[in-house]
């Protein structure tokens, strides 16, 4: 089993958490720690500190925010997508699960907002008459501005944007701490680019001997050998769309006459062969398609 460990772009994730807690003055954070389900490490917008009237409920219901906080983490990480629900103490809060390559590395979050609901209506819902500082939980209550429900919807939207952002620029970055992880990694991303076991060795750290005997005892293939699997599978997916002339340059491949070559030891047949096949294909299923009046 690999050891897994999160590469985070701390000061490019603060930025936005703090453009989110400016523009609509509510608290932020990415919350994660991988193997914790209580998710205790936390990046914070400026906005970081707890709303007066959530440290005078955690007085002496904290036991219900841990529950609520768990149980929540919980469904929005099943669902896959922003989870916004009132917690047990009458606020608005968010929760946006972050996956890489499946595995959840943490959420996004926003919280501690009031909408629109009285606060006697709150204090029934939520049982808050219990509380020995009722009083002082009215008032606070009702010194916090309003946002509306349909904007905190709209506020969601914009954090499944960012959430996006930091995936594809890789701000959150899952890493594996073994190296023939990343070597395999390394080919993956890089099929267009003229790489090598030299290059390879370099981008991990070692030395091209270890490439060449450690790669081969994880995976089963030679290095090169993975390589150009790995190019001809990628040009059976582009081929569906680009020329030949296009394809052997987007799969890192010498020319056309070498790409040609070593697709059909691979496959058996030309990429010629094998774009006709795929065109035919298309074709049998638009006439097996048609209804013949």
């Amino acid at each position: 089993m690999y050891k897994e460990e999160l590469l985070i772009e701390v000061d490019e994730i603060k930025k936005m958490m703090d453009l989110l807690s400016n523009l609509f003055a509510i608290r932020t954070s990415f919350i994660y720690a991988i193997g914790d389900e209580q998710y205790t490490n936390e990046i914070a917008g400026n906005i970081g500190d707890y709303q007066d009237y959530c440290k005078l409920i955690q007085l002496e219901m904290k036991h219900k925010c841990i529950a609520c906080d768990r149980e929540k983490f919980k469904e929005a990480s099943e669902k896959k997508k922003p989870l916004l629900y009132m917690c047990y103490n009458g606020l608005y809060e968010m929760f946006l699960p972050l996956f890489i390559e499946d595995l959840l590395v943490g959420y996004l979050h926003f919280g501690q907002v009031r909408a629109e609901d009285d606060f006697e209506i709150i204090a029934n819902k939520c049982q808050l008459h219990e509380h020995s500082r009722i009083n002082e939980l009215e008032r606070s209550y009702n010194s916090m501005s309003i946002i509306r429900k349909e904007k905190l919807v709209l506020i969601s939207e914009l954090f499944q944007k960012f959430s996006e952002i930091i995936l594809r620029n890789r701000l959150i970055e899952l890493k594996k701490v073994q190296p023939e992880y990343y070597l395999k990694k390394y080919i993956e991303e890089n099929l267009d680019k003229p790489i090598n076991v030299k290059s390879a060795a370099k981008f991990i750290g070692r030395s091209p001997s270890f490439v060449t005997h450690n790669f081969k005892e994880t995976y089963g293939k030679t290095f090169h050998e993975y390589l150009t699997y790995s190019r001809v599978g990628h040009s059976k997916k582009l081929l569906r769309e680009y020329s030949i002339s296009e394809t052997f340059q987007l799969c890192g491949f010498h020319n056309r006459y070498h790409f040609s070559k070593v697709f059909k030891k691979i496959e058996g047949i030309t990429p010629y062969e094998y774009q006709s096949a795929l065109r035919k294909n298309q074709i049998n299923k638009g006439v097996q398609g048609k209804v013949v009046l």
